[in-house]
């Protein structure tokens, strides 16, 4: 399994995004998590762009098929979408392939996860942050989010985290 992170310069990814999900052992989704929303009519979570204006790819194929297959692609649409890879961007190790393969679901969505807070320790029931508990650091309860000791793409890696008791 091979996974590729496309930074998409335009803004403008549906097209591309479609391109790869026709192709055979490929799937293509820009990256969600849940985020709650609440309001006077409204109490629910929604799913929101995590990396907006990237698109990420998991290919049942290796890094060098996958390079030899699109490269003429990835040449043509250089002026609106880059690959990111060497210095851009670190390539996923089988490590971090397994990290995401752990928090996103398979439409690429990090769902929220339950937790309680009892004598000041986390402890997550349910969803993708279960077991991960000394990889956060630091809870927002208000905005529902949990950072982890996590970066990509330059930013601290978060994900929806519901603290319901804290005791």
């Amino acid at each position: 399994m091979y996974w590729c992170i496309i930074h998409i310069k335009s803004g403008n990814c549906h097209d591309l995004l479609r391109f790869f999900n026709e192709q055979q052992g490929i799937h293509a989704f820009l990256p969600m998590m849940e985020k709650w929303f609440s309001g006077a009519h409204t109490k629910e979570y929604r799913n929101i762009l995590l990396f907006p204006d990237y698109l990420f790819i998991k290919a049942d194929m290796s890094k060098e098929h996958f390079h030899q297959t699109y490269q003429d692609l990835f040449h043509q649409i250089s002026r609106f979408a880059k690959l990111l890879e060497g210095e851009a961007l670190i390539s996923m190790d089988e490590e971090e392939q397994r990290f995401f393969e752990r928090m996103f679901d398979e439409n690429g969505v990090i769902r929220h996860s339950i937790g309680n807070i009892i004598n000041s320790k986390l402890n997550v029931e349910s969803g993708p942050l279960k077991g991960m508990e000394q990889q956060i650091k630091k809870i927002d309860r208000h905005k529902r989010i949990a950072y982890l000791d996590y970066q990509l793409l330059g930013t601290r890696m978060k994900a929806p985290l519901e603290v319901v008791n804290k005791v």
